[in-house]
């Protein structure tokens, strides 16, 4: 099986549009394992998105949480929020991710009653645990969405599932906590604004000598502030975020050229051949060569 990829631009913003303009919706069954870098790396996006963990455990990371979904427990990710999926036990993932628009347009009475206060004011997530009532009841209405989408599409299907979908919203709504945006909220979305900048700078200079003071320059901040706005955006440290990011360059690159793996190192900024073999394989847990020759054998023949 051929890996797949998560596109983002340099805001992390995913950069794949999820269904149609006419209808935007999307339903994915995700094998975690097969995504480049062996996850699902950082991203968000303004649409909302449902998870259920349907084989294995599914890790769901967002800012400094590390969310444990056992099989068949499932999450809510609200519109903005900054999330990413792992897995130790070959998690498969159905989900959906679908605009709000989908249930009602923007300004009309529903959307502002209903939809509106969920986007703006309510939890960047929320877990779906099959033992609370209101939860199961969410996700066996999201197993009727994943079997609509399974079947043959007929002329009612997209009608019927938006009737689950507007249902299951219903239970969101009545159910979880909404807060008023503070001044700690204020100052959350400014701090996120920081990390997407130099996390674009990351991106930019990867392949360069870049340092943590560099990173921090990116937005005039201190080191130690850098560090605090990394911690509890994606509860990484912009050195660790650094090196992964080169190491899932590099993967990509193994996979699709016959570049060396000494010119992959250099190109992808790490500072000696030894060094990047010793980092590639803590985490990939395989040598480069033994990544490259296995790509190679899972590639479906023509």
């Amino acid at each position: 099986m051929q890996s797949c990829k998560t596109t983002t631009d340099e805001t992390l913003r995913e950069t794949v549009a999820h269904g149609s303009e006419k209808y935007p919706i999307a339903y994915y069954v995700d094998d975690i394992l097969q995504f480049d870098g062996r996850c699902i790396d950082w991203h968000w996006h303004r649409e909302v998105e449902f998870v259920t963990a349907s084989k294995g455990n599914v890790n769901c990371l967002i800012g400094q949480n590390k969310i444990y979904l056992e099989k068949d427990w499932g999450i809510f990710i609200n519109s903005g929020t900054i999330h990413r999926f792992e897995t130790d036990d070959n998690g498969i993932m159905p989900n959906i991710v679908f605009a709000p628009e989908l249930i009602a347009p923007e300004k009309s009475l529903i959307y502002e009653t209903y939809i509106l206060p969920v986007l703006s004011s309510g939890p960047s997530y929320q877990i779906l645990n099959p033992n609370i009532s209101w939860q199961n009841t969410i996700l066996v209405l999201l197993n009727q969405i994943y079997d609509l989408q399974e079947k043959d599409v007929d002329f009612l299907s997209p009608l019927n599932t938006l009737l689950l979908t507007t249902e299951l919203w219903k239970h969101l709504f009545q159910n979880i906590k909404m807060e008023p945006v503070s001044e700690s909220g204020i100052k959350s979305s400014f701090q996120s604004s920081r990390l997407q900048i130099m996390l674009q700078f990351i991106h930019d200079h990867y392949a360069e000598d870049i340092e943590l003071e560099d990173i921090a320059k990116a937005t005039n901040i201190s080191k130690s502030s850098a560090l605090e706005v990394f911690r509890r955006g994606i509860n990484q440290s912009p050195i660790s975020y650094l090196n992964e990011y080169r190491l899932i360059q590099a993967a990509i690159l193994l996979k699709n050229t016959k570049k060396t793996i000494s010119n992959i190192s250099l190109t992808t900024g790490f500072s000696s051949d030894s060094y990047f073999c010793r980092k590639f394989k803590c985490y990939y847990k395989m040598t480069p060569a033994e990544y490259r020759n296995q790509t190679l054998h899972n590639i479906p023949s023509l």
